[in-house]
């Protein structure tokens, strides 16, 4: 039986289109991504299930898509740096076909700091992720700088408000998590004000023309930036209280918390779970 020639150069090409279509199959879309890939890394994949999980992943891909950034409001512990921190800076990455970077936003760069360390974890323990790409610092907990094996270099950079570095820009994402939000010290409304004007007047300007802004957080005082953001039309708006988020949900995540356990809360931990 006569055995077929290719030439060696349709031979590259015809690796070059399987590992573009094994790629897709792989990375897909963002919930498939986050419901197939990403809960891999977690002790308890069925979570991401979850319906908040699947609907914030379809709205944030359809908004990007129509080139509009996006604010998600929601209480503490609901999985938002998780998903749509997290694992939208890795999905953005992962789909790059040149060296692409992101830009991590915390209000301190010790919280943006943790949000490395994290990442990198939720990396190399992903049975799949870790063999996609190579970490090339991989003594470095707080750097995320990775090659793709298309050749790519993958970078989330990392930053606080107001101490990163002025005159960098991205082409990947800014993910602005929890800007409002100082660990060690309460915020007062002066500050909260300078946030806001920090914000849309520096931080905004960082990524290219055309490249996602992710805003998220726990409101932390009425009319805060997280509020004023609604009415921004460069922005698509989502809030999502742990009670009663959307019509015909009484709890927002009952697979971790169930509505009489948020009743029986302290006002001091409602607050943080709370809308």
């Amino acid at each position: 039986m006569p055995t077929e020639v290719v030439t060696l150069k349709e031979a590259f090409g015809l690796l070059s289109t399987g590992i573009k279509n094994s790629d897709k199959v792989a990375i897909g879309t963002f919930w498939e991504f986050v419901r197939d890939v990403w809960s891999l890394s977690f002790e308890r994949p069925e979570l991401f299930r979850a319906w908040h999980v699947e609907f914030l992943c379809n709205e944030l891909e359809e908004t990007i898509n129509e080139g509009t950034n996006y604010t998600a409001v929601l209480p503490r512990a609901h999985f938002k740096s998780t998903i749509l921190g997290h694992a939208f800076a890795v999905w953005l990455l992962l789909r790059a076909k040149t060296d692409t970077r992101v830009l991590y936003l915390s209000y301190s760069d010790t919280m943006a700091k943790y949000h490395m360390s994290e990442i990198n974890k939720e990396v190399a323990r992903n049975p799949k992720i870790s063999k996609w790409i190579r970490n090339e610092a991989p003594k470095a907990d707080y750097t995320f700088r990775y090659r793709h094996a298309n050749g790519s270099s993958l970078e989330i950079e990392h930053g606080g408000l107001f101490s990163f570095k002025r005159g960098m820009h991205v082409n990947g994402a800014l993910i602005a998590d929890d800007i409002l939000k100082d660990p060690e010290n309460p915020l007062n409304l002066s500050q909260i004000n300078k946030i806001e004007e920090h914000f849309m007047t520096e931080s905004m300007f960082i990524p290219n023309q055309g490249v996602p802004v992710v805003v998220m957080g726990t409101p932390m005082l009425p009319g805060d930036i997280l509020a004023k953001l609604e009415t921004d039309t460069r922005f698509k708006y989502r809030k999502l209280p742990a009670f009663d988020p959307v019509p015909g949900r009484k709890v927002l995540m009952p697979e971790l918390y169930s509505e009489d356990w948020l009743l029986e809360q302290p006002l001091t931990a409602a607050a943080t779970i709370g809308p």
